[in-house]
Parts: C-alpha cells; sequence; structure tokens
C-alpha cells in the first residue's frame, strides 16, 4: 500500500434515517466484489478506512465544520460569529448540534460509518485473489484497530456506547442500545488485543503509516488512562440519574486502574527503545538538566513529517488547498491563502499564555484584569525574549515576531500581511480595544515547515507516554518515579528539573505541563474534562475568558513592531459557557427520539 494517503477508493455508505445504526447501500453503488477482486482494490479500501477514522476530533472529523478544539478549550479565542466553536463557547453543547455537527462537537453518526467501513474490509480481504495470507492477517488487524480507535475515541466522548462487533446485513437488527461503561472499556480493549497480535513491530518505509504493535499499546495505555481519571474511575456520576449511572461512571474508585495505566504505558516506551523511537532530546545534556536543543528538538517532534518520536500520524499532505480542510484552521501564515480571513480570529488567550514557563523554570508576571495600570512594551519584550522554547515554536507574537522559520520573512512578522495579536492605536485601557487576536497566532506543526501548506497531525507522541506515567506514578504516591517521567518532557523543552514533592502540587504541575506540550493537539479539550479540572469553569472551558491588549504609536505594519508598541494590558474578553452536563458529549437527540438508546445525564 505505497503511500497510504494517495490510495483512495471512493465507497459509498449511505444511511437510512429511520434505522438506529448505519446499514448497507443496497443500490448497487458498492460493488464488493469489484473491490475484493484485486489487491489494489482492497489497499485503497483500507486507505479510505484509515482516511477517514484517524481524523477523529480534526477538521472533517469532528462535525463543528468551522474552527478546531483548541477554540472551546481555552487555548485560543472562540472564532468568528459563524464558526461552530463560536456558538458552542457561548451556550454549550447542544443535542442537535450546529455547524454541521449531529450534536455536540462531535459527529456521532459519522463514527458508525467508518466502523462498518472497517468491518467490512476486515470480513472480505480473505477474498482478494493476489494477496499474501501475511498481508491478509496484516490487514484485519489494522481494520480492527481502526475500530479500536474510533471506540476509544467515543468512550471518551459518550462514556458506554453500543457494541457493534460486525458490519450490518439489511435483515440484521440494528436497533442496539448502550452498554454500560465497564462492558464498553472491556470490549474496546478486547478489539485493541486483538489487534496487536496480529499488527508487526515495523513497516517497510513504502508503508508509512501504517498502525504497529506501538501504535496499538499507545492506544490502550491512552485508553487506560481517561478509565483511571476522577470522571470515570469514581463511586458516583458527575451528574446522578438511575437511568446513565453505568453508563458514565465505574461506580467504584479503584487505584488498580492507574497500575494497569503504568504497565500499559512502560509497554509503549520498551516497544519504542526496540524499535528506534524516542523523545527526541539531542542536547547532551544529561538527565535532569534542560536540553539546549529545546526549541529544534520540540520543534521537530511536532512539525516533521516521519520524525521518530511520533508513533502514529495522520497522514495527509493535500497541497490543493481547496482540498485541505485539515490545514484550514491550523496553518495562519501568508502560505496559506484560501480564504485566509476565517482564521483571523484564533488568537492566543490570556488564559492559556499563563500556562507557559520562562526558560529559567519560573513563571512569568503578566499584566492581570483590574491592574490600575498597563506594563510597558519593555515588560512583554523582555518576557517574551526569555519565554520557553515551545512557546517560540508555537506562536508569532506582537513585538517579537516568530522562531518558527528563521530566515523566512512569511512567518514572521514583516511578511505576516496581518495582526499577531490585539494592536490597535487607541488607548482603550483597561477595557477590550480588540478581539479575536490575542497576544498569538498559532504557528505549531510548521517550524522550518517554509511553504509546506500541510502538515500531519500527531496522534501519539511519546512525550504523551511520559506525561501519563508522569500522572499515574503520581496518583499511586510514586513521587520519584512520577517526577522522572515529568522532567523528561519538561527538560527537553530547556527547562530545569521540577522537584516537587507534594502530591496535589505535584499533580498541578504535571497537568501543566501536559496543557503546554499538547496545545493544539485536541487533548485539552477532554484532559481537563475527565481530570474534573477545579478550574474547568473558571477560564479553561468556561467562565471569563481574557486577552492582551496592546496600544501602539501607530497601525503601520500593524503597530505590532516593537518599536511601535507602547504598552498592553489584560481584559476580560467574553464569557464561555460551562454546564456540568458537558463532561460528556451528548447524543443526537434525533437518535434518542428512536426510543432505543438513552441520552448522556443533564442533556
Amino acid at each position: 500500500m505505497k503511500n497510504i494517503i494517495i490510495l483512495l477508493l471512493t465507497i459509498f455508505l449511505f444511511s437510512c434515517e429511520n434505522e438506529f445504526l448505519e446499514i448497507p447501500d443496497t443500490s448497487g453503488t458498492v460493488d464488493l466484489d469489484e473491490i475484493y477482486s484485486s489487491g489494489k482494490n482492497a489497499e485503497g479500501a483500507l486507505a479510505k478506512c484509515y482516511r477517514d477514522v484517524l481524523k477523529h476530533g480534526w477538521p472533517t472529523g469532528w462535525g463543528v465544520g468551522h474552527g478546531n478544539l483548541g477554540s472551546i478549550s481555552g487555548e485560543r479565542y472562540k472564532g468568528y460569529s459563524w464558526h461552530g466553536t463560536f456558538h458552542i463557547a457561548e451556550s454549550g453543547l447542544s443535542v442537535t448540534g450546529s455547524d454541521g455537527s449531529d450534536a455536540g462537537a462531535d459527529h456521532y453518526k459519522q463514527n458508525w460509518m467508518y466502523i462498518r467501513a472497517c468491518y467490512i474490509v476486515k470480513e472480505n480481504i480473505d477474498r482478494v485473489p493476489d494477496m499474501s495470507d501475511e498481508m491478509k492477517g496484516y490487514i484485519k488487524a489494522e481494520a480492527t484497530a481502526l475500530i479500536a480507535y474510533r471506540y476509544m475515541g467515543m468512550f471518551y466522548r459518550y462514556g458506554g456506547l453500543p457494541l457493534v462487533v460486525k458490519s450490518f446485513n439489511s435483515d440484521d437488527d440494528l436497533f442496539i442500545g448502550r452498554s454500560p461503561l465497564s462492558a464498553t472499556y472491556n470490549f474496546v480493549e478486547g478489539l485493541i488485543e486483538e489487534a496487536y497480535s496480529g499488527l508487526p513491530d515495523r513497516w517497510e518505509s513504502k508503508y508509512g503509516g501504517r498502525i504497529t504493535k506501538g501504535a496499538a499499546l499507545a492506544m490502550k495505555a491512552r485508553l487506560q488512562m481517561f478509565a483511571a481519571r476522577p470522571l470515570f474511575n469514581s463511586s458516583k456520576p458527575y451528574i446522578s440519574g438511575s437511568e446513565t449511572d453505568s453508563l458514565v461512571c465505574f461506580g467504584a474508585y479503584d487505584t488498580n486502574r492507574w497500575n494497569e495505566a503504568i504497565k500499559s504505558n512502560e509497554a509503549v516506551l520498551t516497544w519504542a527503545k526496540a524499535n528506534g523511537y524516542e523523545l527526541r532530546n539531542t542536547g547532551g545534556a544529561g538527565d535532569g538538566n534542560p536540553n539546549p536543543n529545546a526549541m529544534d528538538d520540540y520543534g521537530t517532534a511536532v512539525s516533521l513529517p516521519n520524525n521518530n518520536e511520533v508513533i502514529l500520524a495522520y497522514k495527509f499532505n493535500e497541497e490543493n488547498q481547496n482540498n485541505n480542510y485539515l490545514a484550514y484552521y491550523y496553518n495562519a501564515s501568508p502560505y496559506w491563502w484560501k480564504d485566509r480571513w476565517d482564521t483571523d480570529n484564533i488568537g492566543l488567550l490570556t488564559n492559556f499564555l499563563e500556562n507557559y514557563y520562562l526558560e529559567d523554570g519560573t513563571t512569568p508576571v503578566w499584566p492581570k484584569v483590574g491592574d490600575a495600570s498597563p506594563l510597558p512594551a519593555s515588560h512583554w519584550l523582555e518576557n517574551m525574549s526569555k519565554i520557553e522554547a515551545r512557546f517560540k515554536v508555537d506562536y508569532i507574537v506582537p513585538g517579537a515576531g516568530s522562531k518558527s522559520n528563521p530566515g523566512d520573512n512569511s512567518w514572521n512578522l514583516g511578511g505576516w500581511g496581518r495582526r499577531a495579536g490585539n494592536t490597535s492605536a487607541s488607548n482603550s485601557f483597561p477595557g477590550v480595544g480588540e478581539s479575536g487576536k490575542g497576544c498569538g497566532a498559532p504557528t505549531k506543526f510548521y517550524y522550518k515547515a517554509g511553504g509546506r501548506t500541510w502538515f500531519e497531525p500527531p496522534l501519539f507522541r511519546l512525550a504523551e507516554t511520559y506525561l501519563n506515567l508522569a500522572e499515574a506514578y503520581n496518583e499511586i504516591g510514586n513521587t520519584s518515579k512520577a517526577l522522572e517521567s515529568l522532567n523528561k518532557v519538561h527538560n527537553r523543552a530547556g527547562l530545569p528539573k521540577i522537584t516537587e514533592s507534594d502530591q496535589a502540587r505535584l499533580r498541578t504541575l504535571i497537568q501543566r505541563e501536559k496543557a503546554i506540550e499538547f496545545v493544539g493537539e485536541n487533548q485539552r479539550y477532554y484532559d481537563v474534562k475527565h481530570w474534573k479540572h477545579p478550574d474547568i469553569a473558571n477560564g479553561i472551558i468556561g467562565g471569563n475568558m481574557r486577552e492582551l491588549q496592546f496600544y501602539s504609536s501607530s497601525m503601520n505594519n500593524n503597530g505590532q513592531m516593537p518599536n511601535q508598541i507602547i504598552h498592553y494590558w489584560d481584559a476580560n474578553s467574553y464569557v464561555a459557557y460551562w454546564n456540568p452536563r458537558m463532561y460528556l458529549e451528548p447524543i443526537p437527540q434525533t437518535e434518542v427520539n428512536k426510543g432505543v438508546t438513552v441520552q448522556n445525564p443533564g442533556y
């Protein structure tokens, strides 16, 4: 399957609005005999499964037609008024959806379409005449892994789910209700273990992008982390309702869930070491010491296709901007010309800025809402000169520009062609003069990318494995192992080691590290919910969202050159909506109305 992304076969899977799950097309559009008459066609069907399944949570794979998850995770501004993220930030998740979604921030029905397509591949691959038995076995395992990947994502989005074990025929009973959370967990874990047993450790380079044993291990590790976190691993559900309790809660706290997660994450590291994968740290400073190559190592890990920190990526190297909606809300540079204005209002919120460290490991001082006076531009510029390397890869900012693409003016203030923050020649202190641009525009995923407009979203990076271990070891009280794992990531970022020994304070630091390391990677929206983060309603998903304001001497060059900024301050920009029912996504009301499935509590 040379270059899995190019081998596409259009398979039309139509749905019936009267059924709960997707039913097969019987119009003759899909000719299984033709598809499975050759290895090339069959590999195309598998490639389409990869393309559809692995985009879960990314643009075109999460239901909302405009924006990305960062705009409802407290990372960046909510977008324009026609963006689905704007509506969710304003009024919460809806059982009828908006902006292309069938409910909430996911596309529930899409999941079942894609799962069915994977089962069809798994059930029919043995019919292919010109394919080895070994390859057929691999493809069955890949299809199983893809089913598991979608189920894993639905598990932490919805809780208990309908358990589908095959593709349905037109005469099958399609009305399947939701199984309890515990049964769903066991089912998904079983799928992952089945896939693992049939997958290779590595693929030849011509098969780049295909799922390996390591990806299956990472999938199991993530599943177990969500099972161990407070939202599910509790004696009481987040909202009690006798009909739904077993769907959204295990019913008892079990410390062993953390131990199981540790075993699985350690297994990922063992596999990685044996197969040439590692957390990139080329500085040679040794364990516990700041990495002098932090910017290049982090930038490479999140941006360079096929780098050896990424266990699995979504391979989508589409150059045609008219066909690449994946990059549409991530590439804010002038190299992206299609409807560039649609990414005007995705600026960095002060709420999230405050997570970053200075390079000496201390926390910067930032202006506060209600300050008696603004801070001078020199204060901002000094912070920007000393801020940690990850920030310099992740953003272009007023006054300091970007370090993401050295020597490329299009990735810096002179060639950016629009404001990189809320700059204005009107002094509106202490209020909001401008909104939407925040204090920076995103550049993550494009480190040294130049004119490359596409990127490959990393789905599993080894940095996640280390932070999973830090979290799990801390929860069972093994502080030394927690710090060892946390500092692998923290030191790689060029920061001095953390020594905190108090469990609660260390938990906060681990969660802070996860926020910084994985900004823009679709993890925070789910992490903070399953952590039941104490600030989830106070500036993360809900509550006051703040933006820095920059007063400039003029608006030449968008008022963002270092000699133009006079002073800056923080201001409340908008209030985002939060309700505890939003810990999990709503089931589409159209499905609930059929009388087979049960809605999540509170909707």
